[in-house]
């Protein structure tokens, strides 16, 4: 069955809609598409189902750009990170699920569940690594940071003219820092949760990120030199300050081009995903009891990172080589 028809049939299944007929040339659904992958976004749209109006069904298929004729790859790594977020808590909490709760009208956050007497509002991004993916393609040598370093341009300067003169021939060149994506995440996410602070009522930021060494980035964006969970941010914490936890997850690398990523399998799951959670020290309230909860219902790494014996700012990285895809397990590629 061509992939077209296969993911019209998943999206019939859960009510009216009909679409035509996916592009063929879609390069994630289309003809060369996986038949597993596309079977899953059934699964996920299959468990979302019971939650959506037909307006958040027509929205969903433009956002998945089922029939689009010009293809816009990071608006698709959103959705599919969206949805796959969204439909471990469907799945897991069907009951108390709510699709694009509006907690703070007219915003509205991707999705929001209750759970044991507790509500957890979560919000999800991915950044776009365009210029990361178009700079590793490049003949050159590549350099970048974990967190602020107020030298690091000088050295950067300085390191690019010892390479300018090198016999190779190849220049440096710098991977964009990120922080400022981070940055604008927090501050959206925080204008999407309510000004009203109760202790059983827990708000999330879900960052989707790339491969280990990016996901060590993001850790510094956070708790490197000026990371913005720290005393000396680099801007006011209290710009972000309703964002109580911030789950960082490796569901962009497992969507993004998942076709050359022969090792990975369950590309929509949250369960596959490697995922570790930071606690805002700038939160407005406590929420110990029902932060404690959100840890357990979301399979994370946090404990076994923490404790493993690395430097810190690679403890994420060596983990993962080490202890996970040195024995088997590939939540990467």
């Amino acid at each position: 069955m061509q992939s077209s028809a296969r993911v019209m049939a998943a999206l019939n299944s859960f009510g009216d809609i009909v679409l035509k007929e996916t592009k063929i040339e879609h390069p994630y659904l289309g003809k060369l598409s996986s038949n597993a992958y596309v079977s899953a976004l059934g699964n996920v749209i299959e468990t979302l189902s019971i939650h959506l109006t037909q307006s958040e069904i027509n929205a969903l298929k433009k956002k998945l750009q089922l029939t689009t004729k010009n293809f816009n790859e990071p608006q698709y790594l959103q959705t599919a990170c969206e949805l796959s977020v969204c439909a471990y808590f469907a799945e897991k909490f069907s009951q108390g699920f709510k699709y694009e709760d509006k907690v703070n009208p007219p915003k509205d956050v991707d999705c929001s569940v209750y759970h044991d007497y507790a509500k957890y509002n979560i919000e999800v991004k991915c950044a776009t690594f365009s210029d990361d993916e178009k700079l590793k393609s490049e003949d050159c040598f590549r350099m970048s940071a974990i967190g602020r370093m107020e030298e690091y341009p000088d050295l950067i300067e300085k390191l690019s003219d010892v390479f300018s003169t090198s016999p190779s021939g190849k220049p440096l060149k710098v991977y964009k820092h990120k922080d400022n994506n981070l940055k604008d995440f927090l501050i959206s996410a925080h204008e999407k949760f309510s000004d009203e602070v109760y202790c059983d009522i827990v708000n999330i930021l879900w960052v989707c990120c790339d491969d280990p060494m990016d996901m060590t980035k993001w850790t510094g964006y956070l708790t490197g030199l000026n990371g913005l969970f720290t005393s000396d941010s680099f801007v006011d914490r209290n710009l972000y300050s309703k964002v109580d936890v911030v789950v960082l997850s490796n569901l962009y690398h497992r969507h993004a081009k998942y076709q050359t990523k022969k090792n990975l399998e369950n590309y929509w799951s949250v369960d596959s995903s490697f995922n570790i959670m930071f606690c805002n020290p700038g939160r407005l309230s406590n929420k110990e009891i029902a932060i404690k909860k959100f840890y357990e219902i979301v399979p994370n790494f946090c404990k076994e990172v923490m404790d493993y014996d690395a430097p810190d700012p690679l403890k994420l990285s060596a983990f993962v080589v080490h202890e996970l895809k040195g024995k088997g397990l590939y939540y990467f590629d």
